[in-house]
């Protein structure tokens, strides 16, 4: 999903809720923003699902279990293709110029990729208990998940602050924009299936304001925007199921 507008140049860039920063350049940098947005939502989701859902409620948990896998991958995703592309990518280029403020702000990406993934799986355990566990490890395990679902948000939330205002800084500097688009392209965006798509293209969008949906919308395409449509019921569907307890 782009922003840029039919004339070729490069829209203002994108500040959605809880964003810490956008710095401006030649990189549209949309995509990230949004995927940003949708992490940040989701744990404030599951934070107040974990705290609402009564615990012998088995088929919320069981959505909420099936929900949570959805978040993680596409968070690991999202991760992995920043630690084998684009730190690599960066580090090549602000080594070439002498930047030693850049290169210790990528290090720091590295560092903190490193302290999420344990809290996911802590995270995962604590639902696999919910979902086996007798009446009294079930209240233990729902204790225990909301105390490091709000570790998870606190941390990833940190991450993600110091990504937008430092480390996107860094793809501005040393990246041309349509560097930037083919590597989304190539790298960033995947491989997805059918089914990881009509859950992603909704996911993005979710929550997001809608004069912000409405142009990138455009700006993707006619089939971009069908499959999008078609893909909100289910997704919406999902939702209910996994946060019917969220206030």
């Amino acid at each position: 999903m782009t922003s840029t507008p039919p004339g070729g140049e490069t829209a203002a860039p994108l500040l959605l809720p809880g964003q810490a920063a956008a710095p401006a350049g030649p990189c549209d940098m949309s995509g990230m923003h949004l995927m940003h947005h949708g992490f940040r939502r989701d744990l404030d989701d599951f934070i107040a699902a974990a705290t609402h859902t009564p615990p012998g409620e088995r088929a919320t948990w069981a959505a909420i279990s099936q929900r949570w896998e959805r978040f993680a991958h596409l968070l690991h995703e999202h991760h992995d293709v920043e630690d084998r592309v684009l730190w690599p990518l960066l580090t090549e280029r602000v080594t070439a110029a002498g930047d030693t403020a850049g290169a210790g702000v990528l290090e720091a990406m590295e560092a903190e990729h490193a302290l999420i993934d344990p809290l996911l799986g802590q995270v995962r355990d604590q639902l696999d208990r919910i979902l086996v566990g007798d009446e009294q490890a079930k209240e233990r395990a729902r204790t225990a998940l909301v105390d490091v679902l709000a570790r998870t948000r606190e941390v990833l939330d940190d991450h993600l602050a110091h990504e937008e205002r430092d480390a996107v800084a860094l793809v501005q500097r040393h990246v041309a924009g349509e560097e930037w688009e083919a590597l989304e392209r190539k790298e960033f965006r995947g491989r997805p299936s059918m089914s990881e798509l009509r859950f992603q293209l909704p996911w993005m969008v979710h929550e997001v304001p809608d004069e912000v949906v409405r142009p990138l919308v455009k700006a993707s395409g006619a089939p971009f925007a069908v499959l999008l449509r078609l893909s909100r019921r289910g997704f919406a569907r999902q939702q209910r199921a996994a946060f019917r307890y969220v206030p």
